[in-house]
């Protein structure tokens, strides 16, 4: 009996071992969140839908499936099947945005006056992609591209990170002194440094103000509707199109440094960030 149970804790350990050796050379640890690509990609003559999720398989519990459940938030929050389970919730969305875009595309041509639409194509393209991940954090963004006829398509992008230890999210609720003077200047010059890469100079007030569409001091400026939310570089905060400037403009965007934004962080937020 002895020896049977000594045979059994040294197979057990061998396994552990055997475990721990393939995580090792694979690159995963015991701590990373193993990820799925899945994919809903349908086309026709006028309309096209793709749908990229990099969707979670593996990984904490806790964290897996607060991902899985904001997936299923930012794809529309309507699906009652199980999370766990990638395709059939991709599926049921992407079948939900054919659906819609035929309807849309019917109504437009079912003007007499919209024989223009004969060659329109009308598409949906949405990703919800890990960008970013760390022993303690793991970042998703989701972007999204729309277009239902007219002069452009709409886009919007929005992030979120994961505290890796129980899943819970951080967004605006890591930030601290957000109406502060010094927070303002760091928004400011983010804004700046955007159009300055764009080769446009908005180095002064009043020429960053001409390339806004807000009614705000430039020195109090409103905070993006997104969340921020962590990259490798720094707390990345980004605005929508038309939010603050024009659709020429893009979606400004700008990255704060861990070393500026320390101290605008709230604890809970320091304990994460590298």
């Amino acid at each position: 009996m002895k020896r049977l149970y000594f045979s059994l804790v040294v197979i057990a350990l061998t396994l552990s071992s055997c475990n721990t050796i393939v995580k090792k050379f694979s690159g995963l640890t015991s701590n990373d969140l193993t990820t799925d690509s899945v994919v809903f990609h349908k086309d026709a003559e006028h309309a096209t839908v793709h749908f990229y999720v990099d969707f979670p398989t593996d990984g904490n519990e806790l964290l897996v499936n607060a991902v899985q459940e904001y997936i299923n938030e930012q794809l529309g929050g309507t699906y009652t099947g199980s999370q766990t389970e990638a395709q059939p919730m991709l599926d049921y969305y992407g079948a939900e945005q054919w659906d819609s875009l035929k309807v849309e595309y019917q109504d437009m041509t079912a003007d007499g006056d919209a024989d223009w639409m004969s060659d329109v194509s009308l598409y949906a393209d949405k990703s919800i992609r890990k960008v970013y991940e760390t022993e303690k954090i793991v970042t998703y963004v989701t972007q999204s591209d729309i277009y239902l006829g007219g002069a452009h398509g709409m886009q919007y992008e929005y992030g979120v990170t994961f505290r890796k230890s129980d899943g819970r999210r951080f967004g605006y609720d890591m930030m601290r002194q957000l109406y502060s003077d010094g927070f303002y200047q760091l928004t400011k010059k983010g804004l700046q440094d955007y159009f300055g890469e764009a080769g446009v100079d908005a180095t002064r007030d009043e020429m960053l103000k001409e390339y806004l569409l807000t009614d705000d001091d430039v020195n109090a400026l409103s905070h993006p509707v997104a969340d921020p939310y962590m990259t490798e570089q720094g707390v990345h905060f980004l605005y929508q199109p038309y939010e603050i400037a024009p659709y020429a403009a893009g979606m400004p965007a700008f990255t704060i440094s861990y070393e500026d934004i320390k101290p605008y962080l709230t604890i809970g937020a320091l304990k994460l960030i590298p």
